[in-house]
C-alpha cells in the first residue's frame, strides 16, 4: 500500500499488538486504539500457553446432551447461566451444528494450520523486542485423575495426531518422575512436547508494546466508536479522544468486536466466554511446565514467583457481575493437583494472591474470524480466537499484515472468513 497514513489496529492486547508489530515489519506505519482498562484483559490473565496443538474445538459430537448439565450444574467446568440463555440461542445452535464429525475434522484442520506455526511466528518479534527470557519451550502435561478419563480423551488425541502432533503416554510412575510435585492421585498423563508458555503474559505484552513504539508506532489510550469511511474505503477511526486517519483498520477487538464489525456491514455470531484464574504466591513446589487436569479443565501454569490456575467457561455475557465461587472453585482444584505449593495446608481465599475475571472472544465453531471485510476492502478482522488468542496472536499478525501489503497469505482462511455467518 502506497498511502502515508497509518494502519489503525483496534486493540491493544496480543493479537492488536503482535499485528502492529508484524506490519511494522512490512514496512506500515501503526497506530494502536485501545483504552488501558482494555488491554488488561484476556492478554493477561490467560494460561499462559502457547499451544499449537490446540486443534480440538469446544464443540465436539454429542455436545447437545451436554447442555443441560451446563444450566443444573453452577459450579462445573462450563456454565450457562439461565438469564443469559435467551442470548445465547443463535450461538447455541451454531454451536451444536459444529459438532458434526465432519466439521469437526474441518475445524481441527483450520485450527492446525493457524496454530502449528505459533512459536515460529513469534521469534522474529521476541528478537525484536529483547523478549526471549519470557518464553520457554518445555511442552505441557495433559494429566488424568482416572482411567475413564484418559480414554475418554482419546477422540481429542486423535484429532491431534491426525493433525501431525506428536504424542508420548506416561504411566503413572513415569508421570511421577516428569513431574514430581504432581499429586500421587493421577494415573497417568500424555505429553505434547512442541507447546511453550511464558511465565508473564503482562510482561510478554508490555515487552512487544514497547517495542512497537521504539519503531515509531503510537499507542492511543482511547476507545474506538466509529469507523469512518468514504465510498467504500476506511478513512478514519473515531475514539472517544478524536479522530484518527487510517489507511486500512485492522479490528482485533477481542470481546468487545462486534459492534465495530456490524459498521462494517458484517454479522458475526459471536459472545463471550467468561474465564477465571487464581494464583498462589511464592509456592513451596510449582511444576516446570504447564499441566491441564483433564478432567478439571484446569491449567496449572508456572508463573514468575507464583502458580496460576487457569480455566472454566461461564457463558453469562459481558455485563453480569463476576462469580468468584468459580475462582474459590480453581483454587480447591489447584491445592489438589500440587499440594505441596502450600506446604500441605488447605488454601483459603487470603492465599489467594489474584483472583480474575476476564472474556474470552468465542465463535461458536472456535475458529476466529480473520481476513477482509465482505464490503469494505481495507478492513480487516483479527478477532474471536477464544482460549487461543496467546498461542495464535503472532501466527494472526504475520497473517493480517500480509493481507494488508497485498499479499497472499501462508494459510487458506477460507474457514475463518466473517462470510461463514450470513
Amino acid at each position: 500500500m502506497n498511502d502515508s497514513r497509518p494502519v489503525v489496529v483496534i486493540g491493544g492486547g496480543l493479537v492488536g499488538v503482535c499485528t502492529a508489530a508484524y506490519l511494522q515489519r512490512a514496512g506500515h506505519a501503526v497506530v494502536i486504539v485501545d483504552r488501558q482498562s482494555a488491554r488488561q484483559a484476556a492478554s493477561l490473565g490467560n494460561a499462559g500457553c502457547i499451544n499449537g496443538s490446540s486443534v480440538v474445538p469446544i464443540a465436539m459430537p454429542g455436545v447437545l446432551w451436554q447442555v443441560p448439565g451446563w444450566l443444573m450444574q453452577p459450579e462445573g467446568p462450563l456454565v450457562l447461566r439461565w438469564r443469559y440463555l435467551p442470548r445465547m440461542v443463535p450461538w447455541l445452535m451454531r454451536f451444536v451444528a459444529a459438532s458434526q464429525p465432519a466439521r469437526v475434522t474441518a475445524q481441527a484442520r483450520a485450527l492446525r494450520a493457524l496454530l502449528g506455526p505459533a512459536l515460529d511466528a513469534y521469534q522474529p518479534l521476541l528478537d525484536d523486542a529483547g523478549a526471549n527470557d519470557l518464553v520457554t519451550r518445555r511442552g505441557y502435561l495433559i494429566a488424568y485423575s482416572s482411567q475413564k478419563g484418559m480414554v475418554g480423551d482419546e477422540g481429542g488425541m486423535a484429532l491431534r495426531r491426525d493433525n501431525g502432533v506428536h504424542i508420548e503416554t506416561l504411566d503413572a510412575n513415569a508421570l511421577r518422575e516428569f513431574e514430581p510435585t504432581l499429586s500421587h492421585d493421577f494415573i497417568g498423563a500424555r505429553y505434547i512436547g512442541e507447546t511453550g508458555h511464558t511465565p508473564d503474559p503482562g510482561a510478554l505484552l508490555a515487552r512487544l508494546t514497547a517495542q512497537v513504539v521504539a519503531r515509531g508506532g503510537r499507542v492511543v489510550d482511547a476507545a474506538a466508536t466509529a469507523i469512518e469511511t468514504n465510498g467504500a474505503q476506511v478513512v478514519a477511526v473515531h475514539t472517544n479522544r478524536g479522530r484518527e486517519s487510517a489507511s486500512a483498520v485492522v479490528i482485533a477487538a477481542g470481546a468487545w468486536s462486534a459492534p465495530l464489525v456490524r459498521q462494517l456491514g458484517d454479522t458475526v455470531v459471536f459472545d463471550t466466554e467468561r474465564g477465571y484464574h487464581v494464583e498462589i504466591p511464592t509456592p513451596h513446589e510449582m511444576p516446570s511446565r504447564p499441566v491441564m487436569w483433564a478432567e478439571g479443565k484446569l491449567f496449572a501454569t508456572p508463573m514468575n514467583g507464583r502458580l496460576r490456575g487457569a480455566g472454566t467457561v461461564e457463558l453469562a455475557g459481558l455485563q453480569a457481575s463476576p462469580n468468584w465461587r468459580r475462582a474459590d472453585l480453581l483454587l480447591n482444584q489447584l491445592h489438589k493437583m500440587f499440594p505441596g505449593a502450600v506446604n500441605g495446608t488447605k488454601p483459603t481465599q487470603s492465599v489467594d494472591g489474584a483472583r480474575w475475571q476476564g472474556f474470552r472472544p468465542s465463535t461458536p465453531d472456535s475458529l476466529p474470524v480473520l481476513g477482509a471485510a465482505s464490503k469494505v476492502p481495507n478492513a480487516f478482522y483479527a478477532f474471536g480466537h477464544g482460549h487461543v488468542g496467546l498461542t495464535a496472536a503472532a501466527s494472526t499478525g504475520r497473517t493480517i499484515a500480509a493481507l494488508v501489503s497485498g499479499e497472499r497469505p501462508a494459510i487458506d482462511l477460507s474457514p475463518f472468513s466473517i462470510g461463514r455467518f450470513r
